[in-house]
């Protein structure tokens, strides 16, 4: 007779019913832990595919994509902050940083913010912070800085007030009341008060400069790489004789000592920068005669390359074009202006004269051939014979022909004496010829003889050029 245990063989045996049952099930719950793990990773997969096609349309839409991958991490962003507002966020961010238990990232015209905790409503909160401390600082309020008379124009269109209007929107004017001559500043309180240093220091006969840098710039550099960096700095100081500052954080470097020097020191800055920044740091040397061109009707191409994401400066004494920023923003402003340049080589023409008679002879006899110059090829003709020089500008065709013909005269023809550039208000400028039949430059206000000059009818001289026309094609120049 069989036993209970000898019933119980078989269920135990290996291959038995029990054994099998629980083979399927460890089978069914291995299969489940799979299909899970499996969807999970389809999940991060779909998140990243899903984070790289909004990072894409981002991009696409004209957004900065650091700025749109760090939203998709969780990061609160502050665009489009002007320069004067990001010089004091980059003095202020180590203290909100530890303050409100946050990281902070600069860029040249943004901020990124990620709480440390992962608390998206601390990053807001020190997001809110942040726009209250910049409060004071961009108030829109209205300053009059004395300025000596004798010295005003030389002041307002000094290059570091202009840079300075160009980044921030200040405006500046000259204006008299009972004080005497001064500037009149409108715009935010921070432009306003760094424009009244840079005027004071003008005023005094001081230099006034400042070179603009991406906030967080030397963060990148290595403890050497930085080292090096500040002996090149000690040995541009001793050679130029003017003194540069970079304070810790900040988003420039100040230039103080004579006009000169400090003219000389900025230029050698721009080098070291671009040596030690190859992609984040360069400066482009324009065409005296494009620097307005570059800069764009009401300086709005200047704009238009400030909100790339790099910080722009556009020197206009010295035609040059400053770089600062993350190396998409800077290709991507360089590649702006070299389009705008070579349209501008296309659309404009800028000739040599051999002498200041050659000038003349383009003029022509009352302004006939120069007329007929304008309206044969529809170019617009600027004549200098003082500074022997003629700019062409207009459409391409136009300003090659326009060129052509005026090589022709200086080949075969003379010209009659005179001085001064025509203008397209009939003026000449210098020894300035006005179609009233006065000649302007000299002294006084009380007659054409005071003025130094003569009427028209009274000169035995040669016949007063009438007012120029306007070619039909002429562009903005």
């Amino acid at each position: 007779m069989k036993t209970c245990e000898d019933m119980k063989g078989p269920m135990k045996r290996e291959g038995g019913p029990l054994q099998r049952k629980r083979q399927r099930k460890g089978s069914g719950e291995k299969t489940r832990k799979t299909k899970s793990m499996e969807r999970k990773r389809q999940r991060k997969r779909f998140g990243r595919i899903r984070r790289c096609k909004e990072a894409i349309n981002g991009v696409l839409m004209g957004e900065e994509p650091k700025d749109v991958l760090a939203q998709l991490d969780g990061a609160v962003l502050i665009k489009n902050i002007e320069p004067m507002s990001m010089g004091h966020l980059a003095k202020i961010k180590g203290r909100i940083e530890q303050d409100m238990n946050v990281r902070i990232e600069l860029d040249a015209r943004s901020a990124r913010i990620w709480s440390k905790d992962n608390d998206h409503d601390k990053a807001i909160d020190a997001k809110e912070k942040i726009e209250e401390e910049m409060e004071d600082i961009t108030t829109v309020d209205t300053l009059t800085v004395t300025v000596p008379a004798n010295i005003v124009n030389q002041v307002i269109n000094d290059s570091a007030l202009r840079q300075l209007q160009d980044q921030t929107g200040l405006t500046a004017n000259v204006c008299k009341n009972d004080q005497g001559t001064g500037i009149r500043l409108t715009g935010l309180s921070g432009a306003i008060q760094e424009a009244k240093a840079l005027i004071e220091r003008r005023s005094t006969g001081e230099g006034a400069e400042f070179l603009a840098l991406m906030p967080g710039l030397f963060q990148k550099m290595q403890p050497k790489a930085y080292s090096d960096f500040q002996r090149d700095l000690s040995f541009l100081m001793q050679n130029t004789g003017a003194q540069v500052t970079i304070a810790e954080g900040s988003n420039r470097a100040d230039f103080r000592g004579g006009p000169d020097e400090v003219r000389q020191a900025k230029s050698e800055l721009q080098k070291i920068l671009h040596f030690y920044f190859p992609q984040e740091c360069d400066t482009i040397e324009l065409p005296p005669e494009s620097v307005d061109w570059v800069a764009g009707d009401d300086d709005r191409e200047l704009m238009r390359l400030q909100s790339a994401g790099a910080v722009i400066a556009l020197d206009r004494a010295a035609a040059t074009m400053w770089m600062c920023g993350n190396p998409r923003s800077v290709e991507q402003v360089r590649n702006r202006i070299r389009n705008s340049l070579q349209r501008w080589d296309r659309e404009h023409a800028v000739i040599r004269l051999p002498s200041r008679e050659s000038g003349w002879a383009i003029i022509g006899k009352g302004g006939s051939t120069i007329r007929e110059l304008q309206t044969s090829t529809q170019a617009r003709i600027d004549v200098d014979p003082d500074n022997q020089r003629v700019t062409i500008s207009g459409k391409e065709d136009s300003v090659r022909e326009a060129k052509a013909r005026i090589m022709d005269i200086i080949g075969s023809r003379g010209g009659w004496g005179g001085g001064g550039a025509w203008r397209d208000d009939g003026e000449r400028k210098g020894g300035a010829w006005r179609d009233d039949g006065e000649r302007k430059g000299g002294k006084g206000d009380d007659g054409p003889a005071e003025r130094g000059g003569f009427e028209a009818a009274a000169s035995p001289g040669p016949e007063e050029p009438p007012k120029r026309a306007r070619g039909r094609g002429a562009s903005r120049w």
